[in-house]
């Protein structure tokens, strides 16, 4: 191979090997909770049941503080009990009305009788519609008693005890704070000459103590978030997910993007 040839080949493996390595963005970041819920009950009592710990991961649905039950569970009796009681008022005035419109059109009753048996009927029918709303309203407070996980999750913080009186009609005292269990965000700045379009759900790479995770870009910010003589930096957001792996917001990580 002659030199000028030589040169040729050269150049041509330098291009090609350009041309096919992919230019990696590397971001420092923090990790953050992806969901974090803070639980409180909307109804008073006394707690009775703490089921979980610090750490602790559950199911959705798993319930994590129960208040005593045996008061809403006798109001749902006491609804239930009203409601079967008026539905049968309420049949037998739409009976009684039907009666009267009847006799009303064979002339054998008064237009006032028919109006008061119309009238009944609109009584008992509100009168049932209200039990109807009562025992709802019961059934909701017996439901709110107890506080279940609202998805997959890891406990983060608790201040529920047993024996605990609960107040909601002051502030609502959080008992327990929950985080999505298996998904996380890490949270950096990107300088605006990095941006690349809009980025969102853009395949990256999540870097916490040399464990990589994958991950999509979540969003980034419309307006800068730090802004000096270093350049104008907009907020990223990458979620990914651990694989039961044990993070904590706060974390020191890596956002990588190629």
């Amino acid at each position: 191979m002659t030199k000028n040839n030589l040169t040729h080949f050269l150049i041509s493996l330098l291009f090609i090997g350009s041309s096919t390595t992919a230019f990696a963005l590397d971001i420092p970041a923090k990790l953050h909770w992806s969901k974090r819920v803070e639980m409180a009950a909307p109804v008073n009592g006394i707690i009775a049941e703490v089921n979980v710990h610090i750490g602790q991961r559950v199911k959705k649905d798993t319930v994590l503080v129960k208040l005593d039950m045996r008061g809403y569970e006798a109001a749902v009796n006491k609804a239930g009990a009203k409601v079967a009681n008026l539905k049968e008022v309420h049949l037998e005035a739409k009976r009684e009305r039907d009666r009267a419109q009847e006799m009303y059109d064979r002339t054998l009753l008064s237009e006032h009788d028919l109006q008061m048996a119309k009238n009944g009927y609109t009584h008992a029918l509100a009168e049932y519609k209200t039990a109807q709303a009562e025992l709802l309203q019961a059934q909701l407070d017996l439901e709110y008693s107890a506080l279940r996980a609202p998805f997959d999750a890891v406990v983060v913080q608790r201040s529920a005890e047993p024996g605990q009186t609960v107040v909601s009609q002051l502030k609502p005292e959080v008992l327990v704070v929950v985080a999505a269990a298996d998904q996380m965000l890490a949270r950096g700045y990107i300088e605006q000459d990095d941006l690349n379009g809009d980025m969102q759900g853009q395949s990256a790479t999540v870097v916490v103590d040399g464990q990589r995770y994958q991950g999509k870009v979540k969003h980034v910010g419309l307006e800068p978030a730090v802004l000096d003589k270093k350049g104008t930096f907009y907020e990223i957001e990458v979620e990914f997910t651990t694989g039961q792996r044990t993070l904590r917001a706060g974390q020191q990580a890596k956002i990588s993007i190629k």
